[in-house]
């Protein structure tokens, strides 16, 4: 996606971020919320809606493949599709991250919403901000 095709409502959430959201109370939900009613567009890839489900099969979630059906396809009925084309390779330490990047870039998005460290301590990347979950959802309900 070229830089013209931005959008500043549109928001990546790490995998933490709809984990914490699906399974529990909390901003977490709230913010899912947020997505859910059109304050802002979750955009997800298949990278990323591969780790999501990868996680929620975690067997300290305790949940079956017949309640993570559900919560995936919730997750798709919302959430905006942009195919992962940017290979960024700015976090070092978990180049998993790296993917929430490229997403971000290649969606035009104006914000990634996290609880990750290595992605936090970045701030923003290519004037995408990089904020937690409290400091977003207090900046969309202002």
């Amino acid at each position: 996606m070229r830089a013209a095709d931005s959008n500043p409502n549109r928001v990546v959430y790490d995998t933490n971020i709809l984990i914490s959201a699906y399974l529990w109370k909390g901003l977490p939900r709230q913010a899912l919320e947020l997505a859910r009613t059109s304050r802002c567009q979750l955009v997800i890839c298949n990278e990323t809606l591969y780790e999501f489900i990868r996680v929620l099969g975690n067997p300290k979630f305790g949940l079956a493949p017949e309640e993570i059906v559900p919560i995936v396809n919730d997750l798709t009925s919302f959430a905006l599709f942009v195919p992962l084309r940017s290979h960024i390779t700015v976090i070092e330490a978990d180049p998993s991250d790296n993917v929430f990047l490229g997403l971000a870039v290649d969606a035009g998005a104006g914000y990634i919403v996290s609880g990750d460290k290595h992605l936090l301590r970045l701030r923003s990347y290519r004037n995408i901000q990089i904020l937690g979950v409290t400091q977003f959802v207090r900046q969309l309900i202002q």
